[in-house]
């Protein structure tokens, strides 16, 4: 046991969240967090960049044979996917070792080589090798939620991990017009890029833009984002300071990591993800299926617009939501509620698709607008649902042990979550797939069969403590 009075005197060995906060909220750093969201969003602009023009380059490259584009995009995938696997946890731990600020400079540069040489790429495997960089190098999924964690207090932490949401959903709208509008150069703007090397190289210039936006991104953090890790940030000035700083020097072992409020908290994001991961599949299928198949049949540019407005609201709306939402009802209920939206978000899919039904064989306007009132209201769950990543975010921040164990803890429940990313989409369109083809439920087994796998997480977060993880838990410290 560690005695209580060590913990009072030495920040580093008190758990994250846990000591007595001030009671007015501190103002969020907004300067430094600022620089964490750019990188962000440079990081998703350009992941989303080459969704427009991943088709046609990979034709380019296999010799035209279209048969072979889902073969080759599927490899290109698993490749990036694997890389980020393998390696998250261990940037997460080497950054509490280096500090934050190393690793992610090393993550930004990563992603500014990796989408430059997709833009030069001459070969599948050139370009595989750039997705693979991409995966294995760029760690900014776990280290800025590090760095915000260590940069804020238990009074403005749900405001700042509700930012995270903003540049996701920028990226995700930039990106592709970015690598839409200016592929093919040469084809689309002959008069300014007339020269051979946008013809051999059709994609660089969308791919050079978002390298370049990287490279600033990259000096602005070199310059101005300032060091969280507790002894990188402060600089011993006395002896006394210099053996302190010696004593916190070294994390905790990973076994040590590995306590029930850890595992806990890791459990219900990865139960949340799982079941998140699992409808975000199965949505844009059901959206564009025909209704005799059991979706929708909108077209390509209403799906383009109702998802596009979602994701608009989706980042402002939450960015300004969650911290109020946590000061009033507390962090274990707010979590909670969120969660439970998973549970008739599914259960909306079927009813959805029996109106459209009714309104193809009777041409009655009621059922068309009773589909689309179950169609926003399926949208606004998605959004609570949301909500629940930023709650779950301040629940594994408070399990760390300590603040030199943070970047460890992050990197573990990325890992985590990279497996759900991989399993959840499967679950949802293996399942989907198999609804329709057997005609389990009338084709609706799958949206019964996730509803009831949502219960289990919802289930899960009712172990968790009401306002995160308190400090006289001597776990790991």
């Amino acid at each position: 046991m560690v005695d209580s009075s060590t913990t009072r005197d030495d920040p580093e060995r008190a758990p994250l969240l846990s000591r007595d906060g001030p009671v007015r909220r501190t103002p969020l750093p907004f300067r430094q967090i600022s620089i964490l969201l750019f990188l962000n969003f440079c990081e998703f602009t350009a992941r989303y960049s080459v969704l427009p023009f991943l088709n046609e380059l990979l034709l380019s490259l296999n010799g035209g044979d279209e048969t072979t584009v889902p073969y080759y995009a599927s490899i290109m995938e698993a490749g990036r996917r694997a890389s980020f696997l393998v390696m998250i946890m261990y940037w997460g731990r080497i950054s509490d070792y280096l500090g934050r600020k190393p690793i992610l400079l090393l993550s930004c540069a990563a992603v500014g080589s990796s989408i430059f040489l997709v833009g030069i790429s001459t070969s599948f495997w050139m370009l595989v090798v750039s997705r693979c960089i991409s995966g294995g190098l760029s760690s900014n999924a776990g280290i800025i939620k590090t760095a915000i964690g260590e940069m804020t207090d238990d009074t403005n932490r749900a405001d700042a991990f509700a930012l995270l949401n903003v540049p996701w959903s920028m990226g995700m709208s930039i990106g592709p017009l970015i690598g839409g509008w200016l592929s093919n150069p040469q084809r689309n703007f002959p008069r300014m890029f007339s020269g051979k090397l946008w013809g051999d190289f059709p994609y660089l210039l969308p791919c050079a833009t978002i390298a370049l936006a990287t490279f600033i991104a990259f000096l602005v953090a070199s310059f101005h984002f300032r060091e969280t890790l507790p002894h990188k940030s402060n600089s011993p000035t006395s002896v006394e300071s210099t053996q302190t700083a010696a004593q916190v020097q070294k994390p905790p072992p990973l076994r040590a990591l590995l306590t029930r409020r850890v595992l806990l908290s890791v459990s219900v994001y990865a139960a949340i993800d799982f079941v998140t991961m699992a409808f975000l599949s199965i949505q844009p299928l059901f959206l564009a299926m025909p209704i005799r198949v059991g979706g929708l049949a909108l077209e390509p540019t209403k799906i383009g617009s109702i998802l596009g407005f979602f994701g608009l609201c989706d980042a402002v709306m939450g960015a300004f939501i969650l911290g109020p939402l946590v000061r009033r009802f507390g962090l274990r209920k707010v979590l909670r509620f969120a969660s439970s939206a998973s549970i008739p978000i599914f259960l909306l899919y079927p009813l959805m698709n029996i109106c459209a039904k009714e309104w193809q064989v009777h041409h009655h306007t009621k059922p068309r607008v009773i589909m689309y009132i179950l169609l926003a209201i399926q949208l606004v769950l998605l959004f609570l649902l949301n909500l629940g990543y930023g709650c779950v975010l301040l629940f594994i921040t408070s399990s760390a042990p300590n603040r030199r164990s943070l970047g460890s803890v992050n990197g573990i429940a990325q890992s985590v979550v990279a497996v759900t990313r991989l399993s959840g989409p499967t679950f949802g369109t293996v399942i989907l797939g198999l609804s329709i083809e057997k005609g389990w439920m009338g084709g609706y087994a799958v949206y019964f069969v996730s509803s009831f796998v949502a219960v289990g997480g919802v289930l899960l977060t009712g172990m968790l403590p009401k306002n995160a993880w308190e400090a006289e838990n001597p776990e790991g410290s």
